[in-house]
Order: C-alpha cells, then sequence, then structure tokens
C-alpha cells in the first residue's frame, strides 16, 4: 500500500485505504478495523494523505508527510502526548517539531488528528520514508549510466 492510496474521510474518524473506484465513489478498507464499504463520492470529501499540507507562517505549506517523519524521528527526544491532553501540551509538542506552523491556521483539532494518523499509520508500517535521497541516488544512476553507455558507443 502506497501513502497515496491513504485516505481521510469527511464526517469519518480513522484512515481508510483506497480499494478500488466506481463512477459515483470508491470502495475503502479501514485501517483501524479492516472493514470495507462503499464512499459516494457525492456525499462525502475524500482526501488523499498525499495532498494533505500543513500551513506554517508566511503562508506557506509543508506536506503532511514531512511532519510525519518528523514526528517519528523525533520520537526518542520527544514524549508525544496523548491526542486528548490539553491544548497547551499539543501546542508545545507541534512547536518543538515543526517550529514554523500557523499557530492561528491549524487548530488543536487537527493536531489531535495528526496524532492519532501517526499512530495508526505507525501501527501499519505507513509513514513514508525519506524520499528526497533515493530521487538523488536515482539521478546519480542515471548520470553514471550515460557516461558508460557514451563510452561503449565511442
Amino acid at each position: 500500500m502506497e501513502f497515496k492510496d491513504i485516505l481521510s474521510i469527511s464526517g469519518m474518524p480513522g484512515l481508510f485505504e483506497l480499494v478500488s473506484t466506481k463512477n459515483n465513489g470508491i470502495i475503502v478498507k479501514s485501517l483501524e478495523d479492516g472493514t470495507s464499504q462503499f464512499i459516494s463520492s457525492r456525499i462525502q470529501g475524500v482526501s488523499p494523505l498525499d495532498n494533505i499540507s500543513v500551513y506554517l507562517k508566511q503562508e506557506e505549506t509543508i506536506e503532511l508527510k514531512k511532519i510525519l517523519r518528523d514526528m517519528m524521528n523525533k520520537e526518542n527526544e520527544l514524549t508525544m502526548p496523548n491526542a486528548k491532553d490539553d491544548p497547551a501540551a499539543l501546542k508545545d509538542y507541534f512547536k518543538k517539531v515543526e517550529p514554523e506552523y500557523d499557530e492561528e491556521k491549524v487548530h488543536v483539532s487537527d493536531m489531535k488528528k495528526m496524532i492519532k494518523w501517526y499512530h495508526l499509520l505507525k501501527q501499519h508500517n505507513l509513514i513514508p520514508a525519506e524520499e528526497e535521497k533515493t530521487e538523488e541516488k536515482e539521478t546519480e544512476k542515471t548520470g553514471v549510466e550515460a557516461e558508460e553507455g557514451e563510452k561503449t558507443e565511442a
């Protein structure tokens, strides 16, 4: 399962895996209990986690997957609050994870949701790995292959 296939559905708690698409909706499977169901595209809003961003100061945004990676990388040094902890603890935690988050636009309910999602994604080993490093390696390989190809042709 890829990160782009994990969905948040408006009005429904938890996260879902995209199973299949239909003309009038999608079939999803809950990551929490594994049940499958049809979701009408006319009734509910569906957002792939890959398309979700978090507001930063200066009208910028950061991808949710980057926040999730930062949460995972700082798990040993920071104590992650429970989603039901008081708002001050949640705000303090997110300030340490992403100091530039916009305190006016990112609400406590958003923080609670990100913590719940983090635990669910970690449980299923779905937190995306660093992509920048793998892209650089692929570029380097392509560059080396092109050089080798040129040498054999000459």
